[in-house]
């Protein structure tokens, strides 16, 4: 078998291309992969999250709290 210059370089090209194809693969893997679990992060911390009815009772009763708070305090000063 003649090594010409031209199987040479077709060797040291096929050497050099071939790790970095497999290290884009498995770096585009593990992107999916990452992307998937960020996704499911996402609506496990959605699941959490206050609708508008909690968020309106709470704040109604920290505002009912506040004007017998303020009752008390106006009926001190008097």
């Amino acid at each position: 078998m003649d090594l010409t210059p031209n199987l040479l370089w077709q060797v040291v090209t096929t050497l050099a291309i071939a790790p970095l194809a497999y290290f884009l693969k498995a770096s585009l893997d593990r992107l999916r992969q990452m992307e998937l679990c960020l996704s499911r992060t996402r609506e496990q911390l959605a699941r959490g999250y206050a609708t508008k009815a909690n968020l309106h009772a709470d704040v109604g009763r920290v505002l009912a709290r506040l004007a017998i708070w303020r009752r008390r305090r106006c009926q001190m000063s008097s």
